[in-house]
């Protein structure tokens, strides 16, 4: 076999992720934690691309009751292929919640807002600026 290039899923970015999992009554809850710096723009398509392949895989290694997608260390500005992040799973109602912080707020606020709103990042229910409000999230959800 000639010409093959080995590849790494890991080559498409710089992004940090991490996995943790916790039990909320008769729920497993997987938290995914991305950190690092989501290239400006169409430049993070590949951090996106990277992001959601995590997901899946995590999704298809552990088939959690729930997920909590943690991007407070996550420093992202722009791009519009981040909500790659939260389409992690095919069922619908599997319970979700998004945890922003001062990196990447306002720019997931206008990602899933509009950039010329001037809403609130708390009028999107899922999204929480805290481990612990988001975890009530889901475990309240899942009751």
């Amino acid at each position: 076999m000639k010409n093959l290039k080995k590849v790494e899923l890991s080559q498409l970015s710089d992004i940090k992720v991490d996995y943790y999992f916790g039990a909320s009554e008769e729920i497993e809850i997987l938290v995914i934690k991305y950190s690092g710096k989501y290239a400006y723009g169409s430049a993070g398509d590949t951090d996106a691309i990277y992001i959601n392949a995590m997901g899946k895989a995590a999704m298809e290694a552990w088939d959690p009751g729930a997920v909590i997608i943690d991007l407070q260390d996550l420093h992202y500005e722009w791009g519009d292929m981040l909500e790659y992040a939260f389409n992690i799973s095919t069922d619908d109602k599997l319970p979700l919640a998004v945890i922003v912080g001062l990196g990447c707020e306002e720019a997931v606020r206008t990602l899933l807002l509009g950039i010329d709103s001037k809403e609130s990042i708390d009028k999107i229910g899922w999204i929480f600026k805290d481990l612990e409000t988001a975890w009530n999230y889901i475990r309240k959800g899942s009751e």
